[in-house]
């Protein structure tokens, strides 16, 4: 074997170690935002379809950079690609500060695409352009790699732990900035990717072994692609667990892939076990039992055997990459360009499927499938001649068929004799859980897609982060101008008004003034307090005659938080009845309401230790809670626990700490809703009177600071 002039060494070279540690320093960065971005979209209220869109943009750019890197870096050397793609990577943060929003977010990630494909398929060139590497430098690649990937969403949780992602994005440009000055000092200027192989059988035409290859590269890429984008969410949807706990399940994959490295090298040399075809058999396995998965050993296993998958099949399939053609960089463009299509279907597909079908788990299983049946065209390839028996991608295929049979016989017969279909999405900032009872599945599966895009609807009209919808419209022509609302926010936005009167403030819509900014209940106290002259509902405008809304003073907005999800579970009911639905829960981050001819029984959630302390039966009722545990921060004078949570006492503009969780059970949801919140600002004993007073019928249960119980005494048993 002869190299041309420039080739790198493998033994004592400090520029593939380098590429070994930019990698790991830039996959850690990368590894922390993308575990965030799921959680940040999930707080921000951006559905489904919109988070797998975002993803799929950062594949997308993914996709179309790596062929640019590899054509670059075999004409010119590896080390400007890659110093030009760190140091993009370390500026893309800088984006966030002039204009923090959700979309700023997926522009970041975007870019950090862009970096990735620059980057990675260059690092692989170098790597595969030395003499006698093997598959040895492609088992110490993707264990570095994946050691990060461990490490990064553990970090983005702890990073992420207060719900900002400022410490996020200094993460990302901390990991760029050091990989730039790695490369910078490592990479020598005459670096090339270019090796010549001369030796019989050494470079592979890239015909149908290389096709093959590609293919079932493309169906592993697939439900990666899915898993980046949306296993933090089914985790937080199957499991309810929060910010670090997901990090530590979603992490597990990438362990278990470090584990999987050493296993290819025993499967190739003493069991003659083809490793490609085993690891990804394995992997699409893994992804279908996510799918099916509902406690947490089923994802710990299921998560466990994707990444062992990944660890075996992986180096393999770079030494077949590597040895198809002498052109590093455009062998591994190649591979990263089918890698990026993968990628880029994996969360648009994932995006839309549950999108319309509910279901969160469905777009594994189906990705799993997908990567079976690609894998099929890796399987009829012969050992080295490219021709082979047709037992294995058949034997592929049946397994294929099996699970989707086995899944569609499950779904036909899983709600029995009393027709109750299941379906979960994600929505006004939180899980979404339709309990329908319908005619059929396909009635149900009607139903809930388009309940769930007519709360999304509603969700833009009544929040304030959406600059277009009636209250985002009211607030920036706060001080100004009249608005004119749609005929729903008007009814909701009266509907409020005339409640906050009866609360004498208790409850009050333009605390809106505070709450609109960022984290406001980590604020200062004396910041709040400087708005405390802009909330008061009296000043807020109704012209019944034309249906328009105005402000007062510039400063004002309005945040229906404490009533809108209860008004959308409401209107979400109604169309439902209209749809011929015949009885469900529509739930919503814990709020719901259950209607029809039939009894509920729903669990009542003890504030502090998460478990249920009571259920209750309930027929045709709203049932809201409010507590402090929603959304907090530890420490600060501002209540007596210690917590600083995001319900604001109007009157002080400091969290109220008269109870740490109210739950009412009301005609409606929307009453249910608004009670909630304003029997918790009031606290056991004075709500008990408010209530006793002007909504005899409804009922509550507070948990007050020193943990003991109060209830009205209309409260169900």
């Amino acid at each position: 074997m002869t190299e041309k002039s420039h080739s790198i060494r493998t033994r004592g070279n400090p520029a593939a170690w380098a590429i070994l540690l930019s990698g790991f320093l830039s996959s850690l960065g990368v590894g922390v935002f993308s575990f965030a971005v799921p959680l940040a979209s999930l707080d921000a209220r951006v559905g489904s379809l919109w988070l797998g869109t975002g993803f799929a943009g950062f594949f997308l750019s993914r996709l179309l950079a790596g062929p640019l890197g590899g054509w670059w870096s075999d004409r010119g050397g590896p080390r400007a690609p890659l110093l030009w793609g760190f140091g993009l990577g370390a500026l893309a943060p800088l984006a966030w500060p002039l204009h923090p929003s959700v979309s700023t977010l997926f522009f970041i990630q975007f870019v950090l695409g862009i970096v990735a494909g620059l980057v990675r398929p260059v690092g692989l060139a170098v790597l595969g352009a030395q003499p006698g590497s093997g598959s040895g430098w492609f088992r110490l690649h993707p264990l570095v790699a994946n050691i990060a990937l461990f490490i990064g969403p553990i970090l983005g949780g702890v990073l992420y732990w207060n719900r900002t992602v400022e410490p996020v994005l200094v993460g990302i440009a901390l990991g760029m900035v050091s990989a730039h000055l790695v490369v910078f000092a490592l990479v020598p200027a005459g670096a090339s990717t270019n090796a010549r192989r001369e030796e019989a059988g050494t470079e592979r035409a890239a015909g149908g072994r290389f096709a093959g290859l590609l293919i079932a590269i493309f169906g592993r890429t697939f439900g990666i692609g899915l898993v980046t984008a949306f296993y933090p969410v089914l985790l937080s949807l199957r499991l309810g667990a929060g910010g670090v706990a997901v990090g530590v399940m979603y992490s597990l994959i990438g362990l278990s892939t470090c584990i999987g490295l050493p296993i290819h090298g025993w499967l190739r040399k003493r069991s003659g076990v083809d490793p490609i075809l085993v690891g990804m058999l394995a992997s699409g396995a893994g992804l279908m039992g996510v799918g099916f998965g509902t406690e947490t050993w089923h994802f710990v296993l299921a998560g466990g055997v994707m990444g062992l998958g990944s660890g075996v099949s992986i180096p393999e399939a770079m030494t077949e990459a590597s040895a198809s053609m002498s052109g590093q960089g455009r062998a591994f463009g190649l591979a990263h360009l089918i890698t990026g299509l993968g990628f880029l279907a994996g969360p648009l597909v994932g995006g839309a499927t549950v999108q319309f079908s509910g279901d969160p788990g469905l777009p594994f299983i189906f990705a799993g499938l997908v990567g079976w049946v690609c894998l099929s065209f890796w399987a009829r390839r012969g050992r080295e001649n490219g021709r082979g028996s047709w037992n294995a991608p058949l034997l592929i295929l049946l397994l294929a068929a099996a699970v989707a049979g086995g899944w569609l016989l499950a779904r036909q017969s899983g709600p029995g004799h009393d027709r109750l279909y299941r379906h979960t999405d994600v929505a006004m900032g939180t899980v979404v859980n339709l309990t329908l009872e319908a005619a059929s599945a396909k009635a149900a599966d009607d139903a809930a897609r388009k309940a769930m895009a007519f709360m999304r609807t509603l969700q833009q009209d009544y929040d304030f982060r959406y600059e277009e919808g009636s209250v985002g419209r009211i607030n920036r022509a706060a001080g100004r101008s009249w608005v004119t609302p749609s005929k729903r926010a008007y009814g909701l936005l009266r509907r409020t008004l005339n409640f906050s009167a009866v609360t004498d403030g208790a409850f009050d819509p333009t605390i809106g003034a505070a709450t609109t900014s960022p984290l406001y209940f980590a604020l200062d106290k004396s910041l709040l307090e400087a708005k405390r002259h802009l909330v008061d509902y009296r000043l807020v405008r109704m012209d019944e005659a034309t249906g328009r809304v105005r402000l007062s003073k510039e400063g004002m907005a309005l945040d229906l938080g404490g009533v809108a999800k209860g008004a959308v579970i409401d209107a979400t009911v109604a169309l439902l009845r209209g749809l011929g639905v015949i009885a469900g829960i529509v739930e919503a981050g814990g709020d719901f309401y259950c209607f029809g001819d039939r009894d509920w029984t729903v669990g009542i959630r003890h504030p502090r230790d998460k478990s249920v302390y009571s259920t209750v039966s309930v027929r045709e009722k709203g049932v809201c809670g409010s507590g402090d545990y929603e959304q907090f921060v530890v420490g600060g004078q501002d209540s007596r626990s210690g917590v600083r949570h995001h319900i604001l006492d109007p009157s002080d503009m400091a969290p109220a700490d008269e109870s740490l969780g109210v739950t009412v059970i009301a005609s409606s949801a929307e009453q249910a809703d608004r009670l909630a919140t304003a029997l918790f600002i009031m606290g056991a004993q004075e709500g008990r009177r408010f209530l006793a007073l002007h909504c005899p019928q409804d009922a509550a249960m507070w948990f007050n600071p020193d943990l003991s119980v109060v209830v009205t005494e209309n409260f169900p048993h």
